[in-house]
């Protein structure tokens, strides 16, 4: 089932397939099929609105592990493809079913299990929504640091397959830095639990395998994460730069110097006009800084004094809270783009000795060689690190080809040769939104090739996506 045999054939497999998988709720009608096929990249909407989609033949709803133990188990055994869908929030095709099959939705799988308060952790399936997650554990006096802006969308299964980044990830850490242990079922059917505690393991980290693995190995059907307790105090700063060069350098001596605020978002001129201005509404202009500083009073008024003055000290401009403590209480209302315009990402990392030129090297890209199609490059910075930080580049193409087979190369054009230009600088791709049908090829290692084959021999488990 690849979704390209004739339907007759398909109609035989998949009446097949349901058949084996009785007791397992199973969906064929259009438009749940046509619904659910679609996440948020370009790509699966701009295909749908040409008549092009890429569907499942047919939707899986299991409600346990044993259940999604067993749809692999059954789909592997025919050959059919599977793909998990956690949300669908992401915006690089990796819930796409690209090649058929069977759609495995964990939105039933929405149980929060339980909590060890006194450590902090807490169990939970894939289906859960992050926001669901959030208000759970704020009744109970904690916070799972992990925000991404699709979080009213996203469901922890879609946190852990693309190694999600959140907006506290400067301080927090990726979803990795969060997660004790996963069970995961095989694409043979086994189900297995690994890890223990988070960041601890005798010999390689088998749970970092399979968190951003985007369900190329298995679909993780129960996590441990590591929740915090609910800061005492919250603090908002926003500052403003004469340029970018001026404001990474500022960030980065704040954070070798060992002051780590929760949040710290960069934005170009371009990207405050279309993000802060347009998108929330706040009187900002140029390129700003936002800042969130989180913890016990007294930490959070020291690290946001200090961290503020050496801000200053850079060349920063301090436009008071208000600009960030906006952004904060709407962070989950950023405007996102819609057809007929084409959007995309480019996220990528770099060492600071190399993030301006990588910076630089994307913005003239799109601005001077698709000048003609009002191409807007989002140039933020939203995570940072002691070595450098990511750089997550949104561009909109308000004006892309009529058909949507040029419509498409140009998509794919925009995206290589930007990787590219951002590889030949310094960087490497990624930067915690999962890659699905987006990876360079030459990015993935011979080494998760090897275990690819090993976990997954008959190439079922959501093929085409990593670059696998």
């Amino acid at each position: 089932m690849t979704g390209v045999q004739p339907a007759a054939t398909r109609d035989l497999r998949t009446d097949d397939l349901r058949a084996e998988l009785a007791g397992i709720a199973f969906d064929r009608s259009p438009d749940i099929v046509a619904t659910l096929s679609v996440d948020a990249s370009w790509r699966a909407h701009a295909l749908s609105a040409a008549g092009r989609p890429m569907l499942a033949d047919a939707i899986v709803s299991p409600r346990s592990a044993s259940e999604v133990a067993r749809v692999l188990a059954v789909a592997a055994a025919a050959g059919v493809p599977v793909a998990p869908r956690a949300g669908g929030s992401g915006m690089r095709g990796g819930a796409i079913p690209n090649r058929g099959g069977l759609l495995v939705d964990l939105s039933l799988m929405d149980e929060i299990l339980g909590m060890d308060e006194t450590s902090g952790l807490v169990h939970v399936q894939p289906g859960v929504t992050g926001l669901r997650l959030e208000g759970w554990l704020n009744d109970r006096g904690f916070m799972f640091p992990h925000y991404p802006t699709g979080a009213h969308m996203a469901q922890v299964g879609g946190y852990l397959g693309t190694n999600g980044s959140g907006v506290m990830a400067t301080k927090y850490g990726s979803i990795a830095r969060l997660v004790a242990s996963v069970e995961v079922a095989l694409p043979s059917g086994d189900l297995v639990r690994v890890g223990g505690l988070p960041g601890y393991a005798a010999g390689p980290d088998v749970t970092g395998l399979f968190v951003g693995s985007e369900g190329t190995l298995g679909i993780v059907t129960e996590a441990t994460l590591q929740a915090v307790p609910l800061p005492a105090c919250r603090m908002f700063r926003a500052l403003r730069f004469r340029d970018v060069a001026t404001a990474i350098d500022g960030v980065r001596a704040v954070l070798q110097a060992g002051w780590r605020p929760a949040v710290a978002r960069l934005y170009d001129d371009e990207s405050t006009e279309q993000n802060l201005a347009d998108g929330l509404d706040l009187d900002v202009a140029g390129v700003q800084l936002l800042l969130v500083f989180d913890g016990p009073e007294a930490l959070a008024l020291l690290e946001e004094r200090r961290t503020v003055a050496a801000l200053v000290d850079a060349g920063g401009v301090d436009e008071g809270s208000a600009p960030a403590r906006a952004w904060w209480s709407s962070r989950y209302r950023m405007r996102a783009p819609s057809l007929p315009a084409m959007w995309g990402v480019v996220d990528v990392a770099a060492s600071y000795g190399r993030l301006l030129s990588v910076y630089e090297a994307l913005r003239v890209l799109l601005r001077d060689d698709y000048a003609e199609y009002d191409v807007h490059f989002d140039g933020c910075i939203p995570h940072w690190y002691l070595w450098g930080a990511t750089l997550s580049g949104a561009f909109v193409v308000d004006r892309p080809p009529d058909r949507i087979d040029d419509a498409l190369a140009l998509h794919d054009e925009i995206r290589r040769r930007s990787e590219a230009a951002a590889v030949a600088h310094g960087a490497v791709v990624g930067g915690g939104r999962g890659v699905g049908l987006e990876v360079p090829p030459e990015s993935i290692s011979d080494v998760l090739r090897a275990i690819k084959s090993a976990l997954d021999p008959n190439a079922v488990a959501n093929p085409g996506k990593l670059g696998l």
